[in-house]
């Protein structure tokens, strides 16, 4: 039986998934979930994303609760982990200018801490301070992460990079784009090739 990975993503986004992904079937939060019902299929993984500053429609937050219940395998990524942290009970992402392009379109660079031990850490290769291409307006301050949420990777200012919760076998929220993470120091495309590992059961 093929996985199923359902996404909760914009609609230019979500009707094409994760295509392409050798294994896995994914379709949108739309055809798998009945606000009655629930999951209406046997969904193997969950993933969110958003790009930037888009927003996605309400009923997220009951869809992720009962993936945790679920203990299935949950990614948001970009915009996509702000979702997850306000549906675990976190605040909404705030405005990070020093985190966005600048008025010459250059990139900042800000210093990250990868947390030993972590998940995301552990799937990076690597842990400690490293220095990162930044391009997001918004972001999670520490104070404003879910309770149930361990900060992964934090910059020098305080704004989270990534989370992940203790204590569920695969939940984890990136700032970064998984789509874009080779423009990212080598290791942060792992993110992406794990929990696509995970949702096929390797």
């Amino acid at each position: 039986m093929t996985p199923t990975l359902a996404i909760i993503a914009p609609e230019q986004f979500a009707p094409k998934g994760m295509d392409g992904v050798d294994g896995i079937e994914s379709i949108a939060i739309t055809d798998a979930w009945d606000s009655e019902r629930g999951f209406t299929s046997i969904i193997n993984g969950l993933f969110i994303y958003a790009d930037k500053d888009v927003v996605i429609g309400p009923g997220i937050s009951k869809v992720i609760e009962k993936a945790l219940e679920s203990d299935i395998p949950i990614l948001g990524s970009d915009a996509g982990m702000h979702l997850l942290n306000v549906a675990l009970g976190g605040d909404a992402a705030r405005r990070t200018p020093t985190h966005a392009l600048d008025d010459q379109s250059r990139r900042n660079r800000n210093s990250i801490f990868l947390a030993p031990g972590a998940k995301v850490s552990s799937t990076i290769g690597g842990s400690g301070w490293l220095s990162i291409n930044c391009d997001h307006k918004d972001g999670i301050a520490q104070s404003g992460l879910a309770p149930a949420a361990m900060p992964a990777a934090i910059s020098d200012d305080r704004v989270v990079e990534a989370f992940e919760m203790p204590g569920h076998r695969w939940v984890i929220g990136v700032q970064w784009d998984v789509f874009g993470a080779t423009r990212m120091p080598r290791g942060f495309d792992n993110i992406l090739l794990a929990f696509v590992e995970r949702v096929i059961g390797e």
